[in-house]
């Protein structure tokens, strides 16, 4: 056995040995260079290979070498080196091009979809490996389609478990993982490995028109765009040379569409008109349609770049969500017939989108399937139109709606439990809710009442009892609630008990058309006295009412409810003295013997003599003797006058 490194190894069998490899004979070989640790195995894509194992081999003819024994002659030297097969194969790998027709069934225009492949057969380890070709627009996600691994065969036998090389031999088909893989081309090298080892391969000579492709391709073209991957089985392929790519002339007619094809300039219109923004109202009517609305939109149309933008106008408690925009900034078709195809660009429809001469007021324009109505634009807009194509827009053109009475549903009658209020609050809602009081509105006229003395009108009385006429009432009207009370002062012997003849409660208007929520106010019961109110179906007869109502009916003024005439009249039947003695009080307490005394004077005579005066007839007295506002009054002019 030779070492590496030693005398020995370097022996070639002719002329003397060198020194044999014997303790203290070995010596470094001054020569070496590689002073790394030998290793065999390792990994590559997942697969386990031999590493750093010497191989001669003869590139020129690529044959598949036998592992045999090396053959010794009797001296025990080898005929021949020795090299395995692992060593010989490494690296050496078969290459095919090939493609699949998939089967579409979702497109009726389409029947199957062609994809391209190239097969990596290697021969170290029979381990296959698939990489689908990168198609632009074409939905699949290309690179590695399939792993290095070894594929076990449909039908498996004893010793062929795998997919060999003999099965891409003398067939058109390869079939892996049940999906069939037709071949097109190979490499020189395949082509070469297959014919020394005495096999023969077999190709398809035509791939089936893919139409989706070539219906890509063919919309580039017109765009002006040369693609990169034309589409399989179009003019752009070329099966005889073994490999897929595109053909000259077709890449030389997508450059002359290029060039030869219209092309927008936009930087005059945006030297021009940057910035500046046509705005049109608009209004979209789909009522015609279920739970549709009559909506009006903001929409401006961008000068610059011939981009349209639509805005929903918001409303207070319209209910619908505040989306920001109905459509962003961008071309609109003037007749929306779907989403144009993939790939193709603006340019491609340049006289389909709409422009500034289709926006007019008073017509109606498509946006996406909706019929907006332009009944309005700015200033800005109309003096661009007037200067630019001479046409004054029209003003404001949106009619008004004809007025629709919807009926509304009448109010349930009264079902007897609680007041009226609680019968109807279980008619809006489920759970019965507490009326809501005003706590500001009470607290400020709840001190507020208003009261009259009142008894039944017998004549509008349907069925009156007799002894109704005896029967005297007070009605009291509450501003605080609009709320109402009539208590009965009890009579002896007048066979009714008297008290409380109505809680105090809202009350509904008598024979109200509404019913429910006409409730009584208080011009209600301001009548003139007397006067018939009907309160809860019983007339009343109001006979007269305390000065409290009084002053709140005549706004605080004395003299439209006090008569000075009658106050003089009531002083002259109620005084017992005489004038002389009147006037000597008045003489006493003058000290300045003017003719005057000031009114606290006059209210101190009153009260002397015991004249009964309330409080708004004193002022009535004070306003009608002091008429100069100087707080004093002629006492010999106001005697005179008493006992006229």
């Amino acid at each position: 056995m030779q070492r590496p490194g030693t005398g020995m190894s370097n022996y070639s069998g002719t002329g003397e040995p060198p020194v044999p490899f014997l303790p203290g004979n070995s010596f470094a070989d001054p020569n070496r260079d590689n002073f790394r640790k030998s290793h065999a195995f390792d990994y590559r894509s997942g697969t386990p290979v031999e590493m750093d194992v010497p191989a001669k081999m003869d590139t020129t003819v690529p044959s598949r070498p036998q592992s045999t024994q090396s053959q010794y002659r009797r001296t025990g030297q080898a005929d021949t080196e020795f090299v395995p097969a692992f060593a010989g194969l490494d690296g050496k790998v078969l290459r095919f091009d090939a493609f699949t027709a998939e089967q579409v069934p979702e497109n009726l225009t389409e029947p199957f979809r062609v994809r391209l492949f190239t097969i990596l057969y290697h021969l170290v380890d029979d381990s296959i490996q698939i990489n689908e070709h990168k198609q632009q627009n074409s939905g699949h996600a290309s690179g590695v389609f399939m792993k290095r691994h070894r594929v076990p065969r449909k039908d498996p036998k004893p010793g062929e478990e795998f997919v060999s090389l003999f099965d891409f031999a003398d067939t058109k088909i390869v079939q892996l993982y049940s999906r069939d893989f037709h071949m097109t081309a190979c490499n020189d090298f395949t082509s070469q490995f297959f014919e020394v080892n005495g096999m023969s391969l077999q190709f398809e000579t035509h791939i089936p028109e893919d139409k989706y492709m070539t219906q890509r391709l063919a919309t580039a073209s017109r765009s002006g765009r040369n693609t990169a991957t034309p589409g399989p089985g179009g003019d752009g392929l070329d099966l005889t040379s073994g490999g897929f790519r595109p053909d000259s002339q077709a890449s030389m007619s997508s450059v002359t569409s290029t060039l030869g094809g219209p092309k927008r300039d936009m930087r005059e219109k945006f030297l021009k008109y940057a910035n500046k923004v046509l705005r049109f109202y608009g209004q979209w009517d789909d009522r015609g349609s279920m739970f549709g609305q009559k909506l009006e939109y903001v929409i401006n149309y961008f000068l610059q770049d011939d981009k349209v933008e639509v805005l929903e106008v918001k409303k207070h408690n319209s209910g619908r969500d505040p989306f920001p925009k109905l459509v962003k900034k961008q071309r609109i078709p003037r007749s929306f017939r779907g989403v144009p195809s993939v790939g193709s660009k603006e340019s491609d429809f340049e006289d389909q989108y709409i422009n500034d001469q289709d926006l007019l007021v008073g017509t109606t324009i498509e946006v996406f399937g909706r019929d907006m109505f332009l009944y309005d634009c700015d200033d800005f807009t109309r003096e661009y139109y007037r200067q630019q194509y001479g046409i004054d827009q029209n003003t404001n053109m949106l009619k008004a709606d004809p007025l629709v009475e919807f009926p509304s549903m009448p109010l349930p009658p009264y079902n007897g439990f609680g007041s009226e209020h609680d019968s109807l609050a279980s008619y809006f809602n489920l759970i019965p809710k507490p009326r809501r009081y005003d706590a500001g509105k009470q607290a400020t006229l709840d001190a507020i009442i208003f009261r009259w003395k009142g008894k039944f009108d017998m004549d509008k009385m349907t069925a009156p009892n007799p002894d109704d006429h005896k029967r005297r009432f007070v009605v009291s009207y509450f501003m605080g609630d609009g709320s109402i009370s009539i208590y009965e002062p009890p009579i002896q012997n007048s066979g009714f008990m008297g008290g409380k003849f109505l809680e105090r409660q809202r009350v509904i208007k008598h024979r109200s058309p509404e019913g429910f929520g006409d409730w009584m106010s208080d011009q209600d019961l301001l009548v003139d006295l007397p006067g018939t109110v009907w309160i809860n179906g019983y007339p009343f007869v109001l006979l007269e009412t305390d000065k409290f109502t009084l002053r709140y009916v005549n706004k605080g003024n004395i003299d439209s409810f006090v008569s000075v005439d009658t106050i003089h009249l009531k002083l002259r039947n109620k005084f017992t003295g005489t004038k002389r003695e009147v006037l000597n009080v008045f003489r006493m307490l003058d000290e300045e013997k003017n003719g005057v005394v000031s009114l606290d004077d006059l209210v101190n005579v009153i009260r002397k003599f015991n004249f009964e005066l309330d409080e708004d007839e004193m002022v009535a007295l004070m306003a009608r003797w002091d008429q100069a506002k100087e707080g004093v009054i002629d006492y010999e002019a106001f005697v005179e006058t008493i006992f006229a």
